[in-house]
């Protein structure tokens, strides 16, 4: 003989309201950790393009001081912005030659470092600049050097 039992007094389950607590919890969860790892990632790479700008201007500085131990003409009587490219080079800050990527070749897509060097009697201002990692805003880095004669 078949019977049925009713448990309805007896069951115990989830109600809609702890299901959506429960829902809620992990999507606060989720979302702090999505935040933390987004904000990681872009300081990561901010970090990475930082030392990229960093070994762009050393070059520039390292042609620049091989030109001036040469006695360059061109570099040392500087009176506007200028770049180095190809180590002898030296054109004004404005040609598409001084907006390099990573590697230093000369690009026009992001990442993109505009280089430019500025002349203040023996000292030179190597200044490179790029849009950041957010897009918002401009980084700047600077290094000075200055010509012993």
């Amino acid at each position: 003989m078949f019977v049925m039992r009713s448990h309805t007094a007896h069951q115990r389950g989830d109600t809609i309201v702890e299901v959506l607590v429960a829902i809620t919890v992990v999507s606060m969860v989720l979302g702090g950790a999505y935040v933390t790892t987004n904000k990681s990632l872009l300081a990561t790479r901010g970090a990475q393009e930082r030392s990229n700008a960093l070994k762009l201007t050393e070059s520039q500085l390292e042609q620049l001081k091989a030109l001036a131990a040469s006695g360059s003409t061109a570099v040392l009587n500087a009176s506007a912005p200028f770049c180095i490219y190809n180590q002898t080079n030296v054109v004004a800050a404005t040609d598409p030659h001084c907006t390099q990527d990573t590697a230093g070749n000369q690009t026009t897509q992001e990442p993109k470092f505009s280089i430019s060097t500025t002349r203040n009697g023996n000292t030179f201002d190597v200044q490179t600049t790029w849009a950041d990692v957010s897009g918002d805003q401009t980084d700047r880095l600077n290094l000075i050097y200055r010509v012993y004669q």
